[in-house]
């Protein structure tokens, strides 16, 4: 498993902001720790050099857990 990040924050769209080490591919897949998937990147943002990217997760229920979680890509 590949490092995507740490989540930055939440937005209010619920999506996960993860402030990424490398620009991964759109659509990619998002992975937690234990090698769960937990939800896509819809979007690249902010410039080459230091890229945030937003994941949409396949479940909006419990959103706080993943407040500065480490995220994986496969």
């Amino acid at each position: 498993m590949k490092r995507l990040g740490f989540v930055s924050h939440i937005s209010k769209r619920g999506r996960l902001i993860v402030k990424a080490e490398t620009i991964p591919k759109l659509f990619s897949e998002v992975y937690d720790k234990e090698q769960k998937p937990i939800g896509k990147i819809i979007d690249i943002l902010g410039p080459v050099s230091s890229p945030f990217v937003a994941v949409k997760p396949y479940d909006k229920a419990d959103l706080e857990k993943f407040k500065e979680a480490e995220l994986f890509l496969k």
